[in-house]
């Protein structure tokens, strides 16, 4: 398999990360624990889009002060469609940033920075320039803590199930249960790197 064909066969996992965004917004109130760096405040806001993952053509675009919470955007979660792009804000050590976040790419667009200390051009420049490295590490971050997830057991068990009693219904998951099976991820990393030193 090339790499065209390995991402084309991978590009609905982009849809499921942004619905894992969305999911966790409403069960942790946005609060997301990334190993050996924190915890991340990540917010949902602004715009919306949802395309069916077969059909991209089908799609639906929602604005708003929350369209997370539209019941347009529940219906077309309930039809089956998927977040396609959102308006994301990350705020980690006392820095926010700002931007939409496309699920086929995880690119960033429109990035709106925290705040520059700096005064001179050049160190301004710089500041700049880590700021949007920083954005995209802590987007890559996420998404690893969600292929974590996706790759384990409970993913098909657990959260799978309750994913799709949240679309169908509203129910939101027990705020104990998600960080229980988020940590055991934690765990699970930590027990690797312990074995490997031991060799």
């Amino acid at each position: 398999m090339d790499l065209v064909d390995r991402i084309e066969t991978t590009r609905f996992l982009g849809g499921e990360f942004l619905l894992w965004l969305w999911f966790s917004r409403d069960v942790t109130g946005g609060e997301i624990h990334i190993p050996g760096r924190g915890t991340l405040a990540v917010s949902l806001e602004t715009q919306l889009a949802l395309a069916d993952p077969i059909a991209d053509r089908e799609r639906v675009a929602i604005r708003g002060v929350d369209p997370f919470g539209s019941a347009e955007g529940g219906e077309a979660l309930a039809a089956g469609k998927l977040p396609r792009k959102v308006g994301l804000r990350i705020v980690f050590e006392q820095n926010e940033w700002v931007a939409t976040l496309d699920s086929n790419t995880l690119a960033l667009a429109g990035v709106k920075l925290p705040a520059s200390s700096s005064q001179a051009e050049e160190q301004l420049f710089y500041e700049r320039v880590q700021r949007l490295e920083e954005i995209h590490e802590l987007v890559h971050a996420l998404y690893a803590q969600f292929l974590s997830v996706r790759l384990s057991p409970a993913w098909e068990s657990e959260l799978a199930p309750a994913l799709r009693r949240w679309v169908g219904t509203g129910e939101i998951m027990d705020e104990t249960d998600f960080e229980r099976l988020h940590a055991r991820r934690d765990r699970g990393s930590s027990k690797k790197k312990r074995s490997k030193k031991k060799k």
